[in-house]
């Protein structure tokens, strides 16, 4: 008993020996920084005077700043959009993909394809197709539908639309492969056992895949929400927030505050509202999609 004891305790201080390193880097370069950035919260801060006291105005200014306020706006569509559009869509592209065809290996990679590619090279080259000279427009036109030909991320009308819709388009493939991942895990016994019992497709989507996929789907819900409340690579190279502030976001006006402005303080603030909009959006989806679990 004594000699397992030993045993234990030897492999409890490798493990520890072996994961003690990045631990403490993790904090070092993590948590401190955290910490000690959210101390200038309440300092008017250049980064380079030094930093003056100015108690709760910072925070006192974000629920002043009508700029922000747009962002916040165009951050919330977007939640909505990646919950009521983008995630149905992932699901019906998933269970298109959980198909059995020939092609199918060859569509998973396809639709998982801007997944990997750099948003910042997806900026740049939808920048280029959407110009008013570019080729969407020009096919448009060879089509037929030239009274669709716009500048569509030069108008306050389409630009954000146009963001928001690439964004969609952007996610849509990891967010079905982890659908497929979830399909995959139900065992087939019950749909033969339901087709044995005469059920209709319907029938098995509603009684076996969707309350076997909720776990799924309280994943890919957070990774929507989380996704689009920090939106940022795309307003910020294609539109820069504009024209004016109608593709603006809350991620934008953080940077802006803070490397446009130089008002690192401010930036610092907002930073931490919105880090608590997030909890507040995360934990009210988690309880609901839990308890959406336990009800199925």
């Amino acid at each position: 008993m004594g000699e397992m004891m030993k045993a234990n305790n030897k492999t409890m201080l490798v493990s520890v020996f072996f994961v003690l390193p990045s631990l403490i880097l993790y904090l070092v370069f993590t948590y401190i920084p955290f910490i000690s950035s959210s101390y200038y919260a309440f300092f008017l801060w250049d980064a380079v005077t030094l930093p003056k006291y100015i108690g709760m105005r910072n925070f006192v200014d974000i629920f002043h700043d009508q700029k922000l306020l747009y962002g916040l706006n165009n951050t919330l569509i977007m939640c909505l959009v990646g919950v009521l559009i983008q995630n149905p869509l992932s699901l019906i592209l998933g269970l298109m993909l959980n198909r059995n065809f020939k092609s199918r290996a060859f569509l998973r990679a396809a639709f998982y394809l801007p997944v990997v590619l750099a948003l910042v090279v997806i900026s740049v080259v939808w920048g280029q197709i959407l110009q008013y000279d570019g080729l969407f427009n020009y096919l448009l036109d060879k089509v037929g539908l030239d009274f669709l030909i716009r500048d569509w991320l030069g108008k306050v009308q389409t630009s954000f639309p146009t963001i928001v819709g690439l964004a969609t388009w952007q996610g849509l493939g990891f967010c079905a492969l982890i659908y497929l991942a979830g399909l995959q895990s139900i065992p087939v016994d019950l749909y033969e056992a339901a087709a044995m019992d005469g059920a209709s497709g319907w029938q098995k989507l509603k009684n076996i895949t969707v309350p076997l996929l909720m776990p799924t789907v309280s994943i890919v819900t957070f990774l929507i929400l989380t996704g689009s409340l920090k939106l940022f690579d795309l307003p910020y190279i294609m539109t820069n927030g504009g024209p004016g502030t109608s593709s603006y976001t809350i991620s934008l006006a953080i940077f802006n505050a803070a490397f446009m402005v130089g008002n690192y303080g401010y930036a610092i603030a907002m930073g931490l509202v919105f880090m608590v909009l997030i909890l507040i959006v995360s934990v009210i989806q988690l309880k609901l999609t839990g308890r959406k679990e336990v009800e199925l």
